[in-house]
């Protein structure tokens, strides 16, 4: 008789966080398919970034969506400070779980989409910490001179954190990994050494060498094709295998990195709280969080008014409304807004309108916007405002968490009218609001004492 397996035991609870030494970056490109026909995007199948900021805030999604979001304030009686904009890359902390192609991290894809490629199919190097293509090259029998040869464009940088390292690198390695020589590198100031494009390989005649194409947190990937190379030969032998890519990754190795996507700040005093902010985002969701937590490290209670910021890219066009049929219990706030740039282009400035995002804060206080009332008008506000009234104990801890949306949809591109709605913003955030405690993928990241301490879900 055979016993058959027992299934697996259901989830007990979230995947929690845990302080990582897996390599992070500041920039976090979103793995979803841009649908709207705007051919702006990160990378090929990417669609926008998580772009943060040294106040720990989001920067511009890549299309457009606001200018930052999620900025942080705190007031305590008469007195309101920021969370100050001096993050350095440096004391920022990378927690796991770890992310990898299953999360849908992008590190090496083959594309055939401009502006990702050169002739026909290329290499495309994705915004990550670690992104590596690399072929054996064989020059035991090859004559000098031998001549490398590829073809392709650098990203350009994006990070907002000065100190943060961020490279495009053409390298040879010997077989055990170790440089021999770096044959380009450009850095995130834009400084090069080497040559792009080619390089002599003369020294290493008689060796084995790797051929090694790397990136580093470059905000919108690299893209690399028509690698060749060959020695004086009388017969002149082509040395690097399926160089055009036609083939797939035939001859090629993809170094297949584990990242962090879950990275919290440093941690600063804020009118007399203790307040450390934690971002995270898996690549292959609609949405990214940040959390936050409030210490009180006195003796008595502090009452403090909390504010997040968030400024848009529509500038007062966009259309603004709370969640369809969600309540969340607290008279007048939604749990949630959408957005959607009523400014479908203008011609005048070469104006294209953002895609479509969402604010998910639910349980607040207050929440403070304007929307416009009629399509291609400027006439709400660029600013959205949402607000907590929160009182820490003595010694003790509250922790909010927020969360941002970006989809490939422009409704913008298609409405008729105002009344046009952002459906795919409007199912995800419904779905976070209503779903938050039962559906795991949402606290994914966190810490117990995070989920312990929080207040609006």
């Amino acid at each position: 008789m055979v016993i058959p397996p027992a299934p697996p035991n259901p989830p007990l609870g979230p995947e929690l966080a845990t302080p990582s030494s897996l390599p992070v970056s500041t920039i976090f490109a979103q793995s979803i398919v841009n649908n709207d026909g705007d051919k702006r995007s990160v990378g090929p199948g990417q669609a926008n970034f998580w772009d943060l900021t040294p106040a720990f805030g989001i920067g511009d999604g890549w299309n457009g969506q606001f200018a930052e979001a999620w900025t942080l304030g705190v007031t305590v009686g008469r007195r309101t400070r920021e969370f100050n904009g001096d993050q350095t890359f440096a004391e920022l902390t990378p927690l796991g779980p770890e992310m990898t192609e299953a999360d849908g991290l992008k590190v090496v894809t083959l594309s055939t989409e401009a502006p990702f490629q050169a002739n026909d199919t290329s290499a495309f190097l994705h915004a990550v910490p670690d992104a590596r293509l690399q072929q054996k090259i064989d020059l035991t029998g090859a004559v000098s001179p031998v001549r490398l040869f590829w073809n392709g464009m650098w990203g350009t940088f994006r990070g907002n954190f000065s100190d943060e390292e961020a490279y495009m690198r053409v390298v040879l390695l010997d077989t055990n990994g170790a440089v021999l020589q770096t044959l380009f590198n450009v850095d995130r100031d834009g400084n090069r050494m080497g040559r792009w494009a080619s390089a002599r390989l003369d020294a290493y005649v008689g060796q084995q060498v790797v051929l090694s194409f790397e990136q580093r947190a470059f905000g919108q990937g690299a893209y690399i094709d028509d690698v060749t190379a060959s020695d004086s030969s009388p017969r002149s032998r082509e040395l690097v295998v399926n160089g055009d890519f036609s083939a797939g990754f035939d001859g090629w190795t993809v170094v297949r990195p584990k990242v962090a996507q879950n990275i919290r700040s440093g941690l600063r005093d804020v009118n007399g709280l203790d307040v450390q902010r934690t971002f995270y985002a898996q690549p292959n969701l609609l949405w990214a969080r940040l959390t936050d937590t409030f210490h009180n490290r006195g003796a008595s209670p502090v009452t403090a008014t909390v504010t997040y910021t968030s400024f848009l890219g529509s500038y007062g066009a966009g259309i603004i409304y709370p969640l369809p049929g969600v309540d969340v219990g607290v008279g007048a706030t939604p749990g949630g807004l959408a957005v959607w740039d009523g400014m479908a282009a203008d011609l005048g400035t070469g104006r294209v309108a953002g895609r479509d995002a969402g604010f998910v804060f639910g349980a607040a206080s207050s929440v403070d916007y304007l929307s416009a009332t009629a399509l291609q008008t400027v006439g709400g506000s660029n600013r959205v405002q949402v607000t907590f009234e929160i009182t820490v104990p003595a010694g003790g801890t509250v922790t909010l968490a927020n969360f941002l949306i970006l989809t490939g949809t422009n409704t913008g591109l298609t409405a008729t009218d105002a009344a046009a709605r952002a459906t795919e913003v409007d199912t995800q955030a419904a779905d976070i609001v209503k779903n938050f405690r039962t559906n795991f993928v949402y606290q994914r990241g966190l810490t117990q004492a995070q989920l312990d301490t929080l207040k609006n879900f």
